[in-house]
């Protein structure tokens, strides 16, 4: 329950109540304990937040990414409307990690991720899938809208002014159109991805899985 403070502030509030019973075994009054546990409640969320959080970059892990996958889905079946999936792969990841070694690779990570972190809206859910990918799952997004994010994203990060100087590919799917389910969709997006990085001119860091080719 919630209490609140003479100040006036608000805190998580435990209560225990016992009865006492006099020499006839008949209650006579009742004893209440009450705990602050604030701090229990914040430990716990901390905890909550870690299971469902990479530890590199903060965004939310597969775990988290199928959680998200699989409400939108829902929602979608409710409401008719659709939502997009990103596929994102930091190019060269590998290069980087031999040059640099792989303490900057990981720093290069974690500056993609704040780019999706920065760039993203409240209700869209920033994932890394793996490795050297990342998903971003964007709710009440059609394939147009869709593409100016991942733009956005593919700009953001080649005028990052850090060195080594970043880039990302990204390949776009979008519910219900390229997929139903969640595996559908992933590779969808995948095959989007695939042809950005075999483009030999790569005008464009961005693709979608509704192609002409498929």
């Amino acid at each position: 329950m919630v209490n609140r403070r003479k100040d006036g502030s608000l805190y998580q509030e435990e209560m225990t109540i016992t009865p006492v019973k006099n020499a006839a075994g008949d209650i006579t009054h009742f004893i209440a304990i009450k705990l602050d546990i604030t701090e229990r409640k914040l430990a716990e969320e901390q905890i909550r937040q870690l299971a469902l959080s990479d530890p590199l970059t903060g965004l939310a892990n597969y775990r988290r990414l199928l959680d998200a996958l699989e409400s939108e889905i829902k929602r979608c079946g409710r409401s008719a409307r659709p939502f997009a999936l990103l596929l994102l792969d930091l190019d060269g990841l590998k290069a980087i990690n031999d040059a640099y070694g792989h303490q900057v690779g990981s720093r290069a990570l974690a500056r993609v991720a704040n780019i999706l972190r920065v760039h993203c809206r409240s209700i869209d859910t920033a994932a890394r899938y793996g490795g050297d990918e990342f998903v971003v799952v964007l709710p009440e997004t059609g394939s147009e809208a869709a593409r100016l994010v991942a733009q956005r994203i593919s700009e953001e990060s080649r005028s990052d002014a850090e060195e080594p100087s970043i880039s990302v590919s990204v390949g776009a799917a979008i519910f219900p159109h390229d997929g139903k389910t969640i595996d559908e969709l992933l590779a969808a997006a995948e095959r989007a991805l695939y042809r950005v990085k075999r483009s030999p001119k790569r005008r464009s860091t961005t693709e979608s899985a509704s192609h002409p080719d498929d």
